[in-house]
């Protein structure tokens, strides 16, 4: 009796051996298929391959996007700061064409006769244009004489007595607002031999007050073009 349970013992151990072998070689067959290791081994490693190859495609066009955005970035840049350098300049010739109101730090010029004297405004008026180049030399940014902008195209013209200033009648006393550095602008007027002296010797008074924020209105006018056109970039000068 012990031999023969030892044999069926033996059978039964050998049997579930045979099952689990059996299950292990289906397994082995579910994962790599029915070709053989070697044949799967090799797919894999062509896989792997190719999955390198389009690594490093993917690569080499994340590094031209990358190029392309920093191209791009520089042309942005540069576009910006040419903008902002056309918008300071308008700013400028915003100020200089005197069509803006404008506001800032500089001086205030009383011209009036002198008590007991008499002088003609219209035959002395290249005193006024004299003073109004010193100005400009000063460095000045705006400039009114009794509230008309001085411009460009302004016209200082002796009528009768008087003057007229961008058509508009003037007579003393004069106010002449000027902004600019107040320290440069006396420092050109009131030299030995300048123009408030000169202005003083012809029977004038002469007041210069610095003043930390001066209001000079637009021009009023309107200058129309006939003759001048601007150049384009494609014409040839």
């Amino acid at each position: 009796m012990n031999k023969l349970w030892q044999k069926i013992m033996l059978f039964g151990i050998s049997l579930i051996l045979g099952v689990i072998l059996m299950t292990q070689i289906q397994t082995t067959n579910v994962i790599l298929g029915n070709g053989s290791t070697k044949d799967k081994a090799s797919d894999l490693s062509n896989e792997l391959a190719e999955l390198a190859l389009e690594k490093n495609r993917l690569r080499e066009e994340l590094d031209e996007l990358k190029e392309d955005a920093r191209e791009n970035e520089d042309k942005y840049e540069a576009k910006e700061a040419e903008v902002k350098r056309l918008s300071e300049e308008l700013e400028k010739q915003k100020i200089l064409s005197g069509y803006y109101d404008v506001k800032g730090t500089g001086t205030i010029i009383t011209i009036d006769s002198a008590p007991d004297s008499y002088v003609s405004l219209a035959a002395s008026h290249q005193y006024i244009l004299a003073l109004i180049s010193y100005l400009n030399n000063a460095g000045v940014e705006a400039i009114s004489i009794n509230g008309q902008r001085y411009t460009n195209y302004t016209e200082i013209v002796p009528v009768l007595e008087h003057i007229n200033i961008n058509g508009v009648a003037m007579v003393l006393p004069l106010e002449i607002k000027a902004i600019g550095n107040p320290r440069t602008i006396e420092a050109s007027l009131n030299f030995v031999g300048g123009i408030v002296s000169q202005l003083t010797q012809i029977g004038y008074t002469v007041e210069i007050e610095s003043s930390q924020e001066i209001f000079i209105n637009a021009f009023d006018g309107e200058k129309e073009f006939r003759y001048a056109e601007p150049i384009t970039a494609d014409e040839e000068i």
